[in-house]
Formats: C-alpha cells, structure tokens, sequence
C-alpha cells in the first residue's frame, strides 16, 4: 500500500510546505512554520488528525501547486504507516460499519486490490483533512518563528482536552 511516490496538489501541498522545515532549505524566502521535519512526517500525522476530528477534504485543484513525497521516504517509514492507515480504518465511521466489519476492513483487505483503492481514497481524504485542521490552527494570527512554537502547545494542550487526556497522560507523553 505504501510503496510509491504520493502526490499532492492544490492548497494541501502549499499547507505540507508551510508545515515542514525541509521547505526552508529549497526556499530560504519562504514562509515557513517548520514543525515537521520533512513533509513525509505531515502524511503521516495528518489522517490521524483528520480522523479524530472527522475532517476529509477532496483532492483540491484550485492552484497549480504540487509536491511529491517520493517512495524511499514512505517505505523507510512503512511499518507506522501500515499502523496508521490501520487505525484510520479502524476508527473511520462515515460509513456504517459494524465493528467486525472495520476489522475485516483494516486488517484483511489487503489482497483486494480493489478495496485497498477505495480505502486508500479515505485515508488520503482524512490526510488532507487533518494537514488543512493543521495548517488552520498553525497559521492562524501566527507571525515570528515563536509564534508557531506556541501554537503547537495549544494545539497538544487543546488536544488533550478535546480527547479528555488527564495531565499525567500528557505529562507521561512528553518525558
């Protein structure tokens, strides 16, 4: 499932610019938050984001804009990213599926090309989904370098509550 190149286009490859540091290094001029290393690291995050708080976004063509994530990033990373499009599938409840059947769904479709396509097409739809939830909370009224460092507290801390995480957990995360 992740073993080629990923492409994004429209506002979410301008929002996965923004978001990763490597940016900077192609683009010394660019506006840049830098809170990821890399854009892989966004893909990553991103669905899991974009599922918690149940945000898919379609492909946007709105701008010629365009970045790839090449293969050898992805498949370095692909035992997480099995792990995530797991969960993904297995917390994903747009369509309604029994518990049993998000199981089968997550863990047993593999083989089927065919359905790994159209769950594919949902992981992506959260991923951009969550990397626009992300952009929104890290651009907004957001300035100098530091402007983006506080914003990340609040979005862990506005996080945590949303999710009802108790302080020992938060703490726990960060030790």
């Amino acid at each position: 499932m992740f073993d080629k190149d990923y492409r994004l286009v429209g506002k979410h490859a301008i929002y996965v610019k923004f978001l990763n540091a490597y940016t900077r290094n192609l683009d010394k001029d660019a506006k840049v938050a830098g809170l990821f290393a890399n854009a892989v690291d966004v893909y990553m995050i991103a669905p899991l984001i974009g599922v918690a708080y149940n945000i898919r976004s379609p492909v946007d063509t709105s701008s010629d804009e365009s970045l790839n994530i090449l293969a050898g990033q992805i498949v370095k990373r692909q035992e997480q990213f099995d792990t995530v499009y797991r969960l993904v599938m297995l917390s994903e409840k747009s369509v309604d599926l029994s518990a049993d059947e998000r199981i089968e769904r997550a863990f047993k479709t593999d083989e089927l090309p065919e359905k790994v396509a159209v769950n594919m097409d949902l992981f992506h739809e959260y991923m951009r989904g969550g990397v626009e939830w992300l952009y929104e909370q890290v651009n907004e009224g957001a300035i100098l370098p530091e402007d983006y460092l506080e914003k990340i507290k609040t979005i862990v801390e506005s996080y945590a509550t949303d999710f009802e995480l108790s302080q020992t957990d938060r703490d726990a995360d960060f030790t």
